[in-house]
């Protein structure tokens, strides 16, 4: 199991996203957040990705159009699915995760 917690500073909201690898190659998807649209976007995915979900872009329901539209172009709760994801597959070292403990993106207005 991996969790990644996504803070979104800008509209005060938190997501807690769960990946879970299953006995047949797919995985659980849990997401807990106080966002309404990140709830409805996570329902969309149907609480479970593929392989395809996570490695292929033009095939993977996380970044479909017709899902993405429930949030804003910057919400990182998509990002913060894939990372969970990439995680729990092993595609991102969960050492290397504990090691930096977070990405970060920062404005730098002037």
């Amino acid at each position: 199991m991996a969790t990644v917690l996504v803070k979104m500073n800008f509209c005060s909201k938190t997501h807690k996203i769960t990946v879970s690898m299953r006995e047949d190659g797919d995985l659980d998807l849990i997401v807990d957040s106080d966002c309404p649209e990140v709830m409805t976007y996570a329902e969309s995915l149907g609480g479970r990705l593929t392989m395809d979900d996570i490695s292929d872009l033009r095939k993977s329901k996380i970044f479909d159009p017709d899902n993405l539209d429930k949030i804003t172009m910057t919400c990182l709760a998509p990002n913060g699915i894939l990372s969970a994801a990439w995680l729990e597959t092993g595609m991102m070292s969960k050492k290397m995760a504990r090691d930096v403990k977070e990405n970060v993106v920062s404005f730098e207005v002037v």
